[in-house]
This record gives C-alpha cells, structure tokens and sequence, in this order.
C-alpha cells in the first residue's frame, strides 16, 4: 500500500456547507421575476438527486425565465451576500488541521471565478492556512480542467502511487479518474448517496468529519 503524501480537495460541499447559498440565490431570482420559490429542504434534496435547472424552474412555472435566471445566477453565486451565507462543514478545519500534521500537501481545488473572493472567503472561514496550494478552473471545464489544473501546478507528480482526491460530485471523480488518483466522495454536499455510489472506484464517506481521526497517509480506498 502506497503513502499518501498529496491530498486534492474540493471546497464547495466537503469543506463548506453552500445549502443556503445556493437557496438564497434561487429564491431572491424567482422572487425578482415574480414567482414563488419551492422550499428549502424540496429545493435542496432535488438540487443533491441532480434535477437540472430547467425542471427546477418548471416546478414554480418560471421555466420561461431560465435564460435570465442563468444570467442572474452567475452574477450573484459568488456575491459576497451570498458567499457569507456558506458555513464551514463540522470537523473540517480539524481535519485539514490533523491531515497537515501527518505532513500531507494538501491542495484545493475548486471551480470558482473570484480568486479575490474565494481568497477572502478561506482567510475569514480558516480555512486558508492549513492549505498549501488553492487551484481554482472555470466551471464549465468540469473534471478535465480541475485535472488540468493539478498537472500544471505539479507536471513531474505521479498521482496514482501518492495522491487522493476528496470531492463530492461526479467531476471530481472525473479529476480523480484523468490523474489515476484514489477518490473519496462526501455524501453530505451536493449530490446524495445513491448517485455517488455508482461512479465506479470511489469510496463514499457520509461527511468530512467521517475522516478526521483517520491516519490518511496509509489510507486505502479499496
């Protein structure tokens, strides 16, 4: 069994919790339009079952609206209003703490469009100084561009002996798959446990802090 010596870990979802980012900003657009948002715990639960946008919006009637609510939904996911909402997932800054002590690099990386606010937002959560390195790649790049990323910044690596990827969605398995990495998902973030049981070769964990007392240099996925 190798030593894991590098850890790649997503933000949004295994270290912070966006459920009432991503509702505020839902909601304040169809309120904007005219239309009644569905609530919180119905809009979360489908956003986590992968309901797309469109058939969100088709829920409250506004699917006429679904250019504008894309438009509106870009400029404010990252607003600072919005970004003040995210809390920090139980455990994580223990976690990263305790996995930095074990002398693990660990690098974020994360699809983010604001460096100046992601930047903020991990100085003001704590987050920042047990990080390494933040990689950040454009959202529409999916997992490809956050194994981009991860190359770029450390073309000699060999990932598959050293390295584990922590996410919670199908493009960090993607990332994780491209660099030939292990790959742990989070079931508490933005897709559910029945879906991210079927992606082939990932280990499900219910939450960040499902891993804080584990010795993650000599930790197996298999």
């Amino acid at each position: 069994m190798s030593e894991i010596k590098q850890i790649f870990i997503d933000l949004d979802g295994p270290l912070l919790d966006g459920k009432e980012r991503h509702y505020f900003c839902y909601r304040s657009i169809l309120e904007r339009f005219g239309y009644k948002s569905i609530g919180i715990d119905e809009y979360w639960e489908k956003k986590r079952a992968l309901v797309n946008r469109r058939d969100l919006l088709n829920l409250s009637g506004a699917e006429k609206i679904y250019d504008d609510f894309l438009v509106a939904w870009l400029s404010m996911i990252e607003s600072s209003e919005a970004l003040a909402l995210d809390k920090v997932q139980e455990k994580a800054v223990d976690c990263i703490r305790s996995w930095k002590g074990q002398e693990i690099e660990l690098a974020l990386v994360t699809m983010r469009k604001n460096k100046q606010a992601l930047e903020a937002q991990l100085a003001a959560t704590g987050l920042r100084r047990c990080l390494d390195v933040v990689l950040v790649c454009d959202h529409a790049d999916g997992g490809a561009g956050k194994a981009y990323a991860v190359r770029n910044m450390y073309p000699s690596n060999r990932f598959k002996q050293d390295a584990l990827w922590i996410g919670d969605t199908e493009v960090d398995w993607e990332a994780a798959q491209s660099l030939g990495c292990g790959v742990v998902l989070i079931s508490n973030g933005l897709r559910n446990e029945a879906y991210l049981l079927s992606l082939k070769g990932a280990l499900v964990k219910p939450s960040i802090a499902s891993l804080k007392d584990t010795d993650m240099r000599r930790f197996n996925v298999c």
